[in-house]
């Protein structure tokens, strides 16, 4: 009855180590991801920036994708589905989907970089790529 136990526990606690990690670890973008461009007529002014999920690896996936979803991006979510903003205002709320982005990517790369802990570009050429 312990040899069996035992066996049941190893078998579980090799699952849970390998598995089950395994099994997220599928749902997640590797490092060749693009932030696309929202859909329909928007043309971007630059080119589609690349995301490297690994190197983020270590913050928790709540911090972006704050409704809990992590297969839903920021614009499905509604909360940054503003596409065409036609005021000042709208360029500044954070429903228009490039605020949103770069309030969060640049804000946590500036609090990492005034920690003077490794951060990733805070400057547009960092994040966009030229041709």
């Amino acid at each position: 009855m312990k040899k069996s136990m035992f066996l049941l526990m190893a078998i579980a606690a090799l699952v849970i180590a390998f598995v089950l990690p395994s099994l997220h670890a599928a749902d997640v973008p590797g490092d060749d991801y693009m932030i696309p461009k929202p859909g329909g007529d928007y043309e971007p002014r630059v080119l589609s920036i690349p995301f490297s999920h690994n190197v983020h690896a270590e913050i928790d996936c709540y911090h972006c994708h704050h409704t809990g979803d992590v297969n839903e991006g920021c614009m499905d979510a509604g909360c940054h589905d503003l596409i065409f903003p036609e005021t000042p205002e709208e360029r500044r709320d954070i429903r228009y989907f490039e605020k949103a982005y770069h309030d969060q990517c640049i804000g946590c790369h500036r609090d990492l970089r005034q920690q003077e802990l490794p951060t990733g570009p805070v400057a547009c050429v960092g994040c966009h790529p030229r041709d």
